[in-house]
């Protein structure tokens, strides 16, 4: 998620029992032309396996030499995305705008595939005003260009991120191929991955924004499938949430620096206290936080536990 899934953040979600985790959103037009915040992106030299890296772009001759940059990275697949509905990214023919255009996403797919020794996937939404079944069209398609597995999150890209995920298209896609299809959409609880799999029998969920400030979803998740006991300590306390806040404080820091991780700390720290008795007091005071020992202070006060 652009913005958010930084190499700090990413560390704390595989501890939390994420099985793949993702690199924010990366321009391949950045990557290929050396632009400095874009290659700052591309941070998983020395991060444990698996991590893939997504990227977005129109040009296959781009995408082409960004994914030969990941690959040597070490990243363990390429995910290509076509889901985007974000207005900066359509407007220059990326992301969901590429669901209008066939042609195009063939060539990128034909380009990516001659590159790539590891994995290629595609991350797709459903479709869009001019083609709402973009998606169950374009699959086999790329199926048969040898993608090695799919992401659907069934909104349009009009819809943004409003309204309800359709669920039967992720269904209706498993019905169609025999690479692995991985839905996503509306999971806000572990409960609702377990829902999504008995309801689609998609092989994999992947859980985007529900998973801010709360990577305790990924083992209440795993509870829900059968795959660890339910126990109390999978819903954690004020405690368990500054806690955790304060591990991402250090691992942010430690990696960009006190000035920009107490910075870029802030819009994370929103999410992990959320629904704390303090959060409102927080998000106030939070701008005034400037340092490390602040941000700390401020944290372990006796009071907020």
């Amino acid at each position: 998620m652009a913005g958010y899934s930084d190499r700090s953040f990413r560390d704390i979600l595989r501890n939390f029992g994420c099985e793949l985790v993702y690199t924010e959103m990366i321009s391949a037009e950045g990557l290929i032309r050396k632009n400095r915040q874009t290659l700052n992106l591309l941070d998983i030299h020395g991060e444990p396996p698996p991590v893939a890296v997504q990227l977005f772009g129109h040009k296959h001759e781009s995408l082409r030499e960004a994914a030969r940059m990941v690959q040597d990275q070490g990243a363990c697949a390429v995910d290509l995305n076509l889901g985007c509905p974000v207005r900066k990214v359509v407007r220059n023919g990326a992301g969901a705008a590429l669901l209008d255009s066939f042609d195009t996403v063939i060539e990128i797919v034909r380009s990516l595939r001659k590159v790539l020794t590891i994995p290629l996937t595609v991350k797709l939404r459903s479709g869009t005003q001019h083609n709402p079944y973009a998606a169950l069209q374009m699959a086999p398609l790329l199926e048969s260009e040898g993608i090695d597995a799919l992401c659907i999150h069934p909104r349009s890209k009009e819809q943004m991120f409003k309204g309800k995920a359709d669920w039967q298209i992720i269904a209706r896609l498993k019905e169609r191929l025999n690479i692995p299809v991985i839905g996503n959409g509306d999971i806000r609880t572990g409960l609702d991955a377990r829902s999504m799999i008995k309801q689609t029998s998609c092989n994999a969920v992947m859980i985007g924004r529900a998973g801010l400030g709360n990577p305790w979803i990924f083992l209440q998740a795993k509870a829900a499938l059968g795959e660890i006991p339910q126990t109390k300590a999978l819903y954690p306390s004020t405690n368990d949430r500054i806690q955790t806040a304060l591990k991402y404080l250090e691992l942010i820091v430690r990696r960009k620096g006190e000035k920009r991780g107490v910075k870029e700390f802030r819009k994370h720290a929103i999410n992990f206290l959320k629904g704390c008795p303090f959060a409102r007091e927080f998000r106030s005071k939070l701008y005034h936080l400037d340092s490390l020992s602040q941000t700390k202070e401020y944290l372990t006060r006796k009071d907020l536990n």
